[in-house]
């Protein structure tokens, strides 16, 4: 852990002007959960909440004669959301959560006046911590302790916890992913004994997890620690782990190879990995076990792979009501991870037509950490793509365009060939474009307008 800044330098002061407006009115107010896991970790928080024994409707009356902007959506479940300059600072009475008939929300909460029996209801040691106006940190929980030790711990009974709310065993591995802590043996085992419960779970809620998951600096230790919990939400993980690929290209189950290539895509600090590419990584072998067959040497072969692949990642982040475009791009990393052309610079050029830019320059680091989580023998691909992402930015640099509309001619200029409006125009041009990839023109304007002409001298347009 980092140093934890000194006491008196704990709680900006937008935060704190709204702990004093709370309590010079009579009422207990702290600044509760994960801004205090931050801090005792040695890191900034991004954003604070304060748990408070106002009731919400006390809270709105002191805000609205402090002349204190407010929005108050969340007050059912006891919450105020002051809005400030500096950021917005959730407010909530303590409380007691009832019945979670659909594992994810209170159906009712009952509001009490001690931070005690607040904290109680929360996740996991580490976001039960609160903190007073002094920057005092008290710990009932044992926060702090399980902080020190990197140990992801339930509040009270595990079973229970994750019975109330079955979102926080995902919430659990993706602190893993965080922090790289290890979860605590009894709460790893209520997780894999409640995690069918994951399925009354909406989509749209375990896709945000899962994408905070595949993105965190310890991805793979959590996805390690937490694959029965996983494969509930993709069943081919399951199939994955353990599974002997029997190829001298291959060193590693097909888990392992894939864990080691999401850690090979490159994390950011303050940003994470990027999305796309950690979820391609995850996905982008699952197919294997699917495709295997043995030949008669016993060498294991995987043909067609990445489309079985690519069909397990859409129905998944489909069932999961990811975004079109980040279901489409995920799919297109996976598709082409495998695909290794002949390095020509026409056959380069006419494949980075195909696809976006931004698709390309991400499927470089996949392939890239592809290669790097095979065995020595699988390592001499390098060479080729080291060689193909060389011609690649040759063409780039060169000032090569990928798209009919960067021609220097353009349908006006067919036209005034003599050729009707109409789609023979754009067949025109099609036919010059291609006449420019494999190099029988250059891309200026003299030389497109002669293979214009010789294809319109060819064909009745």
């Amino acid at each position: 852990m980092n140093d934890v800044p000194a006491t008196e330098k704990r709680i900006p002061g937008y935060v704190g002007s709204i702990l004093e407006l709370l309590e010079k009115e009579g009422h207990k107010a702290y600044v509760a959960g994960g801004a205090v896991r931050d801090i005792v970790l040695g890191t900034v928080p991004h954003d604070y909440d304060v748990a408070t024994s106002a009731r919400p409707e006390e809270t709105l009356d002191i805000f609205k004669r402090a002349g204190l902007p407010y929005y108050d959506n969340g007050i059912k479940h006891g919450t105020v959301t002051a809005i400030t300059e500096d950021g917005n600072v959730e407010v909530t009475t303590f409380r007691e959560d009832g019945a979670y008939s659909d594992l994810r929300r209170p159906d009712e909460v009952s509001f009490k006046t001690s931070i005690e029996e607040d904290v109680k209801r929360r996740d996991f040691t580490i976001n039960a911590m609160y903190m007073d106006a002094d920057g005092v940190i008290h710990d009932p929980e044992g926060g702090q302790t399980d902080a020190a030790n990197h140990i992801i711990r339930t509040v009270g009974d595990p079973a229970a916890r994750f019975e109330e709310d079955a979102l926080r065993i995902l919430r659990g591995i993706r602190f893993c992913s965080r922090l790289g802590f290890d979860i605590e043996p009894n709460t790893l085992l209520a997780m894999e004994t409640h995690c069918e419960e994951l399925k009354k779970i909406s989509g749209e809620r375990i896709a945000a997890e899962l994408i905070g998951i595949v993105t965190g600096r310890y991805a793979p230790q959590a996805i390690r620690t937490g694959w029965k919990v996983m494969s509930v939400i993709i069943p081919e993980i399951a199939l994955c782990r353990g599974f002997d690929q029997r190829s001298e290209y291959h060193d590693r189950d097909v888990l392992e190879h894939t864990l080691d290539v999401l850690s090979e895509i490159p994390f950011v600090e303050g940003l994470g990995r990027d999305p796309e590419l950690a979820m391609a990584a995850l996905f982008h072998d699952l197919g294997k076990p699917e495709c295997f067959v043995l030949d008669e040497e016993g060498t294991g072969h995987m043909k067609g792979h990445p489309l079985v692949s690519e069909d397990i990642a859409e129905r998944v982040l489909t069932g999961l009501k990811c975004s079109k475009q980040f279901v489409t791009n995920v799919c297109l990393l996976v598709k082409l991870h495998d695909t290794y052309l002949k390095p020509t610079r026409i056959r380069v050029h006419k494949f980075m037509c195909q696809y976006p830019m931004d698709i390309l320059n991400k499927l470089k680091i996949l392939q890239r950490a592809d290669i790097l989580a095979h065995s020595p023998l699988g390592l001499e691909r390098m060479s080729r793509l080291e060689e193909l992402n060389r011609i690649s930015e040759e063409l780039i640099a060169s000032g090569a365009v990928f798209e009919i509309k960067d021609l220097d001619i353009d349908g006006k200029d067919i036209i005034a060939l003599g050729v009707k409006e109409g789609p023979e125009v754009g067949a025109v041009l099609y036919q010059v474009f291609y006449s420019y990839l494999e190099e029988r023109c250059p891309n200026n304007k003299d030389a497109l307008l002669n293979e214009a002409r010789r294809f319109i001298s060819t064909k009745s347009v």
